[in-house]
Order: C-alpha cells, then structure tokens, then sequence
C-alpha cells in the first residue's frame, strides 16, 4: 500500500500551488482548475491569528494580496524576523479569517495572465479538505495534497505555537492522520523545508513524509540525516541536473532508496531551459520523468502532454 499511495510507474504530476500559471496562487479555483492535469495539488499552509491553518505561501500578505489598500489594516504592518531576515508587511497571524475573507489575490509573478486577479481569496485548509474529499468521492482516481508546512521557526517564535502539532491535531480532526484513512479518502504528503516539522510527524504518524531542499539553503541536510524521517526528497531542479547530468546530491538521494520530487517546472521561466540546456519544454519534462518520481510543476495542463 505504501508505495502505490505516492508513486506510479510514471511520476506525479502535482500542481504547483494549483494550476498557478493561470490563477493567482494556492486559490481554490485554481486547485479546481489543476485536477484535470494532475495527480497531486501542492500547497502551503500556515497559521492565521486564531491558530486556524489557512493556504498561503507565505506567513505575510503584501505579496499576494492588496491589504496595503485596505485603510483599516494600516496599522497592522510590523517589523519581524521571517528566515533570518527582517521584513515590514502584515502577517497572517495578526488577522482573524473573516479579515483575510476581505482581502483579494492577484498574480505574484509578472507576464502571467491577470483575468482573476482582484476576485479571489485565501481559503482555509478545511475548505480544500472539504472540496477534495467530495471529488474523490465520486471516483476511483483519488487526486492527492502535497501539504508544505511553513515557518515552524516563526510561529513559535512569534505565535508560540508548534505549526506541525496544529496541523497534526487537525488532520486528525478531519479523520485523515494516518496512512490508511488517507488511501481510502485522500492521498496526503507532508512537506517541509524545516525538519523539525517532519521529525515531529515522523514520532506520531506514518504518513508519507518529504524534506524539501534548497539549492541555495546554508545547511543543506544530508541524506544521510534525511532518511532517519522521511521517505521522499523534494529537490531544487539544481540539485537535480548540473552540468549536463545528475547532480551529485541527488544521486546520493537515489542511492539510499529516497523517492525523488522535483521543484519547480516554470515552463515560462529562460532559467530552466539553461539549467537543462534546452529549450524546447516538452525535452525538459520528457528527461525529467526518467530521473523523477514527482513532477511539481505551475504549468501541469503542459507537463500531462509529454509525461505518458
């Protein structure tokens, strides 16, 4: 059960925070929109004001959102510690959820189309939950939730809360805690750059587990320490493929029996193409599925065409 539950004979296809080539981020109309093209929906989760976990990439709100036009959270911007960088925006954990309802999501990544910006909002992870589970109700081909939980380090410190206990207490809240429940209504793998989200999963539950991995991260973790906790590695497409063949990280990864993800496929993105040396996308996804068992891609109504 275990390995039919998060990986195929062909890899994954997941949505990169849905079909966000298209839609404003982690939006539930752009999950709608992905499941047509894909396995797997990636999205974020992090904490709101009443401890509520809410789908956001990020622990504030000025990128994606137009809360600097709304006059009465003006004085709800702060100067805070986000990954040892100081940053001045509103944060998530300072609004209640009928405050977010207020705010709407745009684009965050120039040149992509626009249509919905202004319309949308942030949803909660019960309302996705809520969503998924009735679709996959009414099939066979149960679609599934790459669920990356964010800044354990900033809840706590700012929050003093433990984002993987919230999160851990809520999926078993919704029934959906374990290996079995999951199988049976909706395939869920939990993410995390931050291990201490993952070593916490791995001490109370057997569900899939992924430490996501930077390229550009101080403190890369070692497969070695890796593989204590989890399963799967989400990789960097750089430590993926570096100059015209395998990186060395990842083939350590491979060595050790670890199920290979790789982030992000940006079809609209030049920096990929150099990274491959290619330019013709359809290559790119194709070579790809021979050193992959996850294909987290913002373009899936693409990568389908080539990954068979």
């Amino acid at each position: 059960m275990l390995l039919s539950y998060y990986q195929k004979v062909k890899p994954l296809i997941a949505a990169h925070r849905g079909l966000s080539s298209l839609y404003p981020e982690n939006t539930l109309e752009g999950f709608k929109s992905a499941l047509q093209f894909s396995d797997f929906i990636e999205l974020d989760v992090v904490l709101n004001k009443d401890g509520l976990p809410v789908v956001c990439h990020d622990a504030f709100l000025s990128l994606v959102s137009d809360v600097k036009n709304h006059n009465k959270f003006e004085n709800r911007k702060q100067s805070r510690i986000l990954q040892d960088k100081e940053k001045s925006d509103w944060w998530i954990s300072d609004f209640t959820f009928e405050e977010l309802k207020e705010l709407h999501l745009s684009q965050c990544i120039n040149n992509r189309k626009s249509e919905y910006d202004g319309h949308l909002q942030i949803p909660s992870l019960k309302e996705i939950f809520e969503y998924f589970l009735k679709y996959n109700q009414n099939t066979d081909n149960k679609k599934g939730i790459l669920l990356e939980i964010k800044d354990f380090e900033y809840h706590y410190k700012y929050c003093n809360i433990n984002i993987a206990e919230i999160i851990h207490n809520f999926l078993q809240e919704q029934g959906l805690s374990t290996l079995n429940e999951c199988s049976q209504k909706l395939p869920i793998v939990i993410m995390a750059f931050d291990k201490q989200v993952l070593q916490y999963f791995s001490a109370r539950s057997d569900l899939p587990l992924a430490q996501l991995v930077w390229f550009e991260d101080k403190n890369i973790p070692t497969i070695t320490e890796i593989v204590q906790y989890a399963k799967i590695v989400g990789l960097d497409l750089r430590l993926v493929w570096q100059n015209n063949q395998t990186h060395e990280y990842y083939n350590e990864a491979k060595k050790n029996g670890l199920i290979i993800y790789g982030w992000t496929f940006q079809d609209d993105n030049e920096d990929i193409k150099k990274l491959f040396d290619e330019q013709d996308i359809g290559k790119i996804y194709q070579r790809s599925s021979t050193l992959l068992q996850g294909i987290i891609t913002e373009f899936p109504q693409e990568a389908v065409k080539f990954i068979l």
